[in-house]
């Protein structure tokens, strides 16, 4: 069982890349709209985006999870390597539809309350980046 969890992870990261290659590529011209994509395709593209970034934010949280808590954790839990296998193969199944409510109803509830906090460090810590690099970039 050791092997068959790097290798859901590593297919489940395939398949993230390659839906987000997907989703983002820009939505066919139509011929009814003068060469601009229909509303159609424009709100599925706007529907798959969403998912392909609530498949990303819970494979992220997942990751960070197993990183940090996976060997403590896997000492008092029986069958741990196989109820993860079960957690990976359901996201790599389900994708966008299994990995949504695990987002509305579990992720989002807990992350909401700290986003006030986390907004503006990020933003700071964003610009300090910005600097720090335009800084390196000036010739001496």
């Amino acid at each position: 069982m050791p092997l068959v969890v790097p290798v859901l992870r590593l297919f489940m990261v395939f398949l993230n890349v390659y839906e987000t290659f997907k989703t983002l590529k820009p939505p066919p011209p139509s011929a009814r709209r003068g060469g601009q994509p229909s509303i159609r395709a424009l709100t599925q593209r706007k529907r798959d985006l969403k998912g392909c970034l609530v498949v990303w934010v819970v494979w992220c949280c997942y990751a960070a999870y197993e990183r940090t808590l996976d060997r403590i954790v896997g000492i008092f839990v029986p069958f741990y390597s196989e109820i993860k296998s079960v957690f990976v193969l359901f996201l790599v199944l389900t994708r966008a539809k299994g990995a949504e409510p695990l987002f509305l109803h579990i992720l989002r509830p807990l992350i909401k309350p700290y986003a006030v906090v986390v907004d503006p460090t990020l933003e700071l810590t964003r610009d300090i980046g910005d600097f720090l690099f335009a800084l390196m970039r000036v010739p001496l």
